[in-house]
């Protein structure tokens, strides 16, 4: 099939145009490449419902990991324990930030 990119099968011949504010169109630009998406295949995602998630880098999950790492240390070091529970806690909301579709 001609016109197919990437791991694509199935031919996408009809075509749907909107207008939207230059705000909105940025918007979804930026969202788009935090998905690692066209602006074409968000828009196709969102359209149909389909959930749309934030592309994270290795360097990011390497850092997590390092950083968990080192929290768990400190809860198992008399005196560092408070300090590890709090490390701990941002490093989950961290990854749940990560984690978030972008709206």
């Amino acid at each position: 099939m001609s016109g197919q990119r990437g791991s694509e099968r199935r031919q996408l011949t009809e075509m749907v145009g909107i207008r939207l504010a230059p705000d909105e169109h940025a918007r979804l630009l930026r969202e788009a490449q935090v998905a690692g998406l066209t602006l074409a295949a968000l828009t196709r995602r969102r359209l149909v419902g389909l959930h749309i998630a934030a592309q994270v880098d290795d360097e990011h999950i390497r850092e997590l990991r390092r950083l968990g790492g080192l929290a768990k240390l400190a809860i198992r070091t008399p005196g560092l324990r408070e300090d590890g529970r709090l490390a701990l806690r941002d490093i989950r909301r961290a990854i749940d930030a990560l984690s978030r579709a972008p709206s």
